[in-house]
């Protein structure tokens, strides 16, 4: 029943980071403007946005003009439901939990962004910078957490100087994500990024699309950071073995 709630709470924060990411893209009030149908223009009452259960009790359908809903707002509710989840059971101190959940959101918010736009602003970077900065001290810095910021940023960084095949607020969360997972974590945290993006541009050249379009990385980051707090002892314990 915890976990219900938990998952609950989150899904109405996935809401929420979704209607934001939406409404900033297109320089619309995220606080005080009202949601509405996409579509009818209709206004949604309360029960039309229940969490996930709305969406599953229309069929993924408007009930006033019975267009078809984006499952883009099924999946961020449900990731905002995983990411309360996750952290509820990733760590014992309260502080902690709540400072990850926040980071996750704000993640999934960057790359609801990157997905549209691909662009991510400077303010988002800092914002995250300081979620990290703030986390980490909860419990005490160490030098892994400078090597975990360099170790793969400061190769990505020259790599986006020499060939401009990644772009430098990917670089920078990599950093970012670097100073909280630390050297091992960021590594499993890098190679999942690689690999659920190559997962995706294979699927993609399969439905025909074009072989030089850009993909935007950091829904990638954000989902391989999600799987590596969600099964951070695990993942790091392959590490270790695969180095030994």
């Amino acid at each position: 029943m915890e976990t219900i709630s938990v998952f609950f709470i989150g899904a109405v924060f996935g809401s929420f980071v979704n209607a934001t990411a939406y409404r900033t893209v297109r320089n619309k009030n995220f606080i005080f403007e009202r949601s509405n149908c996409p579509v009818c223009g209709k206004q949604l009452s309360f029960l039309d946005m229940v969490p996930v259960v709305s969406y599953l009790l229309k069929k993924g359908k408007c009930r006033y003009c019975q267009n078809r809903i984006a499952r883009r707002y099924l999946f961020t509710e449900i990731l905002g439901g995983i990411n309360g989840t996750v952290c509820w059971h990733m760590a014992e101190v309260l502080e902690a939990k709540i400072l990850f959940f926040f980071i996750l959101n704000f993640l999934l918010f960057m790359a609801l962004i990157d997905i549209e736009i691909m662009e991510i602003k400077d303010i988002y970077q800092l914002l995250l910078l300081i979620l990290a900065a703030v986390t980490i001290s909860i419990e005490k810095w160490s030098i892994n957490n400078l090597i975990g910021a360099l170790i793969i940023s400061l190769p990505l960084l020259v790599l986006a100087a020499v060939t401009e095949s990644i772009g430098g607020a990917d670089v920078k969360v990599f950093f970012i994500l670097g100073m909280l997972a630390k050297e091992k974590g960021i590594m499993v945290i890098y190679l999942l990024t690689i690999g659920l993006a190559s997962v995706f541009a294979l699927y993609r050249l399969q439905k025909g699309s074009n072989r030089k379009e850009e993909i935007p990385l950091l829904p990638f980051i954000y989902l391989a950071f999600l799987t590596y707090k969600g099964f951070e002892k695990y993942l790091l314990n392959c590490v270790i073995l695969w180095l030994t």
